[in-house]
């Protein structure tokens, strides 16, 4: 019995130690300015997301949650509970928020139009 406490307190030290390498690896950084989504192919916000950034030209980082280790990672340790969770810069958007990504691209230092979640 102590044998299999002793196993299970160390994989626990270890899994708290993981996550916490992990959380500071996709947390992001003060001064951040980069763009990353996480995503899946099915999404329809995910695909709306992805076409008003490439329509407006701003750069960003793909990770699909269901096809890449890297992008479940990420969207587990940033707490995302649906697609798409969106890192712009400092900030973390949960969902598909036009303003609320709006706010953040511009703090990240990328303009939209305030209107673009309504466009064709």
């Amino acid at each position: 019995m102590k044998k299999f406490l002793a196993v299970t307190l160390a994989a626990a030290i270890v899994l708290f130690a993981l996550f916490h390498y992990a959380r500071s690896y996709y947390l992001p950084a003060p001064g951040a300015t980069e763009i990353i989504i996480y995503t899946t192919e099915w999404c329809p916000y995910c695909k709306a997301l992805r076409n008003i950034l490439e329509k407006y030209q701003i750069p960003y980082t793909e990770y699909d949650t269901e096809k890449s280790i890297h992008g479940m990672l990420g969207f587990l340790v940033l707490g995302g509970r649906g697609v798409p969770v969106v890192v712009a810069g400092e900030n973390i958007i949960y969902g598909y928020d036009g303003i609320e990504i709006t706010d953040a691209l511009a703090d990240a230092g990328h303009e939209l139009p305030l209107d673009w979640e309504t466009e064709d």
